[in-house]
């Protein structure tokens, strides 16, 4: 989807079904701490402590209607941050870019 080229990654999404099935319990427990203290943490700071948001997937077939959507509302766009990595897919798999401290 070349929409997606220089976007800003702003969310981290874990499909439920695949923490059930990929997830020891050791795993989920874990990652249920890192959600209730973001949410603590989130509270403390006068926000919601949970946002619920829509989620689409980028191979749905309505997925650029959804883009042309949110560029029509200003929510869509490429941001140039040095500190954001770029997506980079190669067929269906996600590459996270080297760094140099990855490479020490």
């Amino acid at each position: 989807m070349p929409e997606l080229a220089g976007m800003k990654v702003k969310f981290t999404v874990i499909k439920t079904e695949d923490a059930e099935n990929y997830l020891d319990d050791r795993d989920k427990s874990e990652l249920s701490h890192i959600l209730w203290k973001i949410q603590e943490l989130r509270h403390l700071n006068g926000k919601p402590a949970l946002n619920i948001y829509l989620v689409v997937n980028t191979d749905e077939p309505y997925a650029t209607d959804i883009v042309r959507i949110m560029q029509a509302n200003n929510h869509w766009g490429p941001v140039i941050d040095p500190n954001q990595a770029e997506l980079k897919y190669d067929a269906d798999m996600l590459i996270l870019p080297e760094t140099e401290e990855a490479i020490k």
